[in-house]
C-alpha cells in the first residue's frame, strides 16, 4: 500500500503556502494592511490543516513498482536530455541544420528558446524525482530504501543515461524531442515564467562564433594530428589565408625602383609611346631596361600611375618581334593603393577576373601598387602565392651562379 506519511503532508502544506504567498505577492498586496494580511494567511493555514491526508492509497505493490519504473525512465530521459541538448554547440547545430539534418533541426528549435527548454527539463526532472522518492518510500524501508535512493536512482537515473546521451547526443536528443515537448506543455505554468525570468536576467542564448585566434589554434591542432580529415597542408594554407587581414600592404611585395617609373603622355586613357628605333640605342628602350626589373610603371603628367609594362616582354617584342609592333597590348592595369597601412585582405577583393570560358578563374590583373610619397611598392601574384604557401613550400638553398 502507498502511505502518505506525516512529514509528506507537512511538505505539501509548506509547498502550497509558498505558492499562495508568491501568487498574492504578485497581486496588489499593498492594498491590505498588515493585520488583514495576517488574517488571510491564518485563514489559508486553517484551510490547509483541515485537508485530510489519507493514510494509504489502495494500490497494489505491482502498480507501485510499475510507477517506479516509469518514473525512473522519465528521470533518466530528462537527465540525459539536459546534458545532450546543451552539450551540442549552437554553431554545430546551425551547420548541421543547414545541411538538412532532421535531428539537428529538432534540437535547434529547442535551443532557440533555450531558457524555456532548460526550465522545462529541470521542473520535470525534479517533479519526477520527488514522485519517485514518494513511491519508493512506500514499499521500501531501512537500508533498502537508502540503497535504492542513493545507488539505483543515481546509477540508472543519472550516470548511465548521461554517459550514453553524451556519446549520442544529437541522435538521442532528436528522437526524444516529442517527449520534451510534452513536458513543456504539461509544465508550461511553471516552466514558461521561469524561462522568461532567465531571459530577463541572463539573456537569450546566442551563437558562440569562434574568434580568429581560436580558429588558428583549431587549425594548428588539426595540422598536428594524423587522423583528421584536414591535412597539414590544408590547415597551414587556411592559417596563411586568415593572416591576410593582419598584414598591411607595406609589408608585402618589394620596393619600387625609382628608375622603373617612366613618365608618358596619355590620350583617351591610353599611353602615347614614342616612335621606337627598335635597336639598343633607342632612348625609350634604354629607359625601360635601366632598372633591370621586370615591371615598369607608366605615370601621367600628374605623376599618377596608370599602366604597368612588362619590361622583358616589351624589349623582346621591340628588338626581335615582327613588324608592326603595338606596345598597348603589353600594358597592364594596376590596382593602386594609396594607404600603406591598409590590410592586404581588404585589397584582394578588388582584383578582377575576366573569364573567357566557364571555369576560367585566372586573375588577369594581379599587380598591386602601393603609391605614397614616401613609399612605393609593387605586389605581384607571385608575392601573394608565396604568402599563401608559406611553411608549405620546402625551403632550399640559393642557386649558385
Amino acid at each position: 500500500m502507498l502511505h502518505i506519511k506525516a512529514r509528506h503532508s507537512g511538505t505539501l502544506t509548506a509547498i502550497l503556502l509558498a505558492i499562495i504567498t508568491f501568487v498574492l505577492a504578485g497581486l496588489r498586496t499593498d492594498a491590505l494592511d498588515p493585520e488583514a494580511w495576517q488574517v488571510v494567511l491564518y485563514g489559508w493555514q486553517e484551510t490547509l490543516d483541515a485537508i485530510a491526508f489519507a493514510d494509504a492509497w489502495p494500490l497494489s505493490p505491482l502498480f507501485i513498482w510499475t510507477g517506479i519504473v516509469i518514473c525512473l525512465s522519465q528521470s533518466a530521459s530528462l537527465s540525459g536530455l539536459n546534458l545532450a541538448i546543451f552539450s551540442l554547440s549552437r554553431l554545430h547545430l546551425e551547420t548541421a541544420a543547414e545541411k538538412g539534418d532532421r535531428n539537428a533541426r529538432r534540437v535547434l528549435a529547442l535551443r532557440r528558446n533555450s531558457n524555456f527548454t532548460l526550465t522545462a527539463i529541470l521542473w520535470g526532472n525534479v517533479s519526477v524525482n520527488v514522485l519517485l522518492t514518494l513511491l519508493a518510500d512506500s514499499v521500501l524501508f531501512g537500508l533498502s530504501a537508502f540503497f535504492f535512493s542513493t545507488v539505483v536512482i543515481t546509477l540508472f537515473g543519472e550516470i548511465v543515461p548521461q554517459a550514453y546521451f553524451s556519446r549520442h547526443a544529437l541522435r538521442v536528443a532528436g528522437f526524444l524531442t516529442p517527449l520534451l515537448r510534452f513536458y513543456q506543455v504539461l509544465l508550461w505554468p511553471l516552466a514558461w515564467p521561469s524561462g522568461k525570468l532567465l531571459d530577463a536576467w541572463i539573456g537569450q542564448e546566442g551563437i558562440p562564433w569562434l574568434r580568429e585566434h581560436e580558429v588558428h589554434q583549431l587549425l594548428e591542432l588539426h595540422a598536428r594530428e594524423i587522423d583528421t580529415e584536414i591535412s597539414q597542408i590544408e590547415a597551414t594554407g587556411a592559417i596563411n589565408f586568415l593572416k591576410l587581414d593582419d598584414i598591411p600592404v607595406s609589408q608585402e611585395g618589394e620596393p619600387l625602383d625609382p628608375r622603373s617609373v617612366i613618365n608618358l603622355p596619355f590620350r583617351d586613357g591610353r599611353p602615347v609611346f614614342p616612335t621606337l628605333q627598335r635597336n639598343a640605342d633607342d632612348p625609350f628602350l634604354q629607359k625601360v631596361a635601366a632598372s633591370g626589373k621586370k615591371w615598369v610603371v607608366l605615370v601621367d603628367d600628374r605623376g599618377e600611375p596608370r599602366r604597368i609594362l612588362s619590361a622583358p616582354t616589351f624589349l623582346r617584342r621591340a628588338l626581335f618581334g615582327a613588324t608592326p609592333f603595338d606596345p598597348q597590348t603589353l600594358c597592364h592595369h594596376p590596382l593602386v593603393v594609396f594607404d600603406s597601412t591598409q590590410p592586404l585582405g581588404q585589397v584582394l577583393h578588388r582584383l578582377t577576373v575576366r573569364s573567357e570560358k566557364p571555369g576560367d578563374d585566372v586573375i588577369d590583373e594581379d599587380l598591386i601598387l602601393v603609391w605614397e610619397d614616401n613609399q612605393r611598392r609593387i605586389i605581384t601574384g607571385s608575392d601573394l602565392l608565396g604568402r599563401l604557401l608559406r611553411k608549405i613550400a620546402q625551403p632550399a638553398p640559393p642557386l649558385k651562379t
